[in-house]
């Protein structure tokens, strides 16, 4: 389905609510990493479970700062070895919003590039977002890393509360 700036913007997917990481880690990998998913462009976009943390924003117990060793903590999580009491909490929004990611990939408002590549600095260079009828944070982005011309490797997913996402950054669809 293309995007017509006519029309309404559709209503979001039900939020879920899975109070354990483990189960969130669960529907993360099977829904998300396990999928065949393409944006409107027919660019695959490759979700791994190393991701997850940054995708629910996991906090260090210790710090209070975002996690480190992805990689490893996903593994903790996933033998049932760290749970929720490990970690200083994670963004229950964002969290919650998961299934959300689906119909941002699918069917985008806009999907936007970084302008001038060669400057860029942060690790995502490709921004997919999706405007939804709701109150509030009415869209949803995907941020995105551009591995080649055929694959994006997700960084993280937010909650945007502005209509654009910068002067860095220009509309490539629709």
């Amino acid at each position: 389905m293309s995007y017509d700036p006519k029309s309404p913007p559709p209503r979001p997917p039900a939020k879920f609510w899975k109070p354990n990481l483990c189960d969130i880690l669960e529907w993360y990998e099977e829904n998300l990493c396990g999928a065949d998913l393409f944006d409107p462009r027919g660019i695959r976009v490759r979700f791994a479970p190393e991701r997850f943390p940054h995708m629910v924003k996991l906090m260090d117990a210790t710090s209070g700062k975002e996690v480190t060793s992805p990689q490893k903590i996903v593994e903790l999580i996933r033998l049932g070895k760290a749970g929720n009491a490990e970690f200083g909490g994670y963004d229950i929004e964002r969290a919650r919003t998961l299934p959300w990611i689906l119909p941002v990939i699918s069917e985008p408002t806009q999907i936007l590039e970084v302008e001038n590549p060669t400057l860029w600095t942060k690790p995502g260079d490709t921004l997919i977002i999706k405007e939804f009828e709701k109150s509030g944070y009415r869209r949803k982005v995907l941020v995105c890393r551009r591995v080649n011309s055929g694959l994006l490797v997700p960084i993280t997913s937010h909650p945007l509360n502005k209509e654009n996402a910068g002067k860095a950054y220009k509309v490539v669809w629709p």
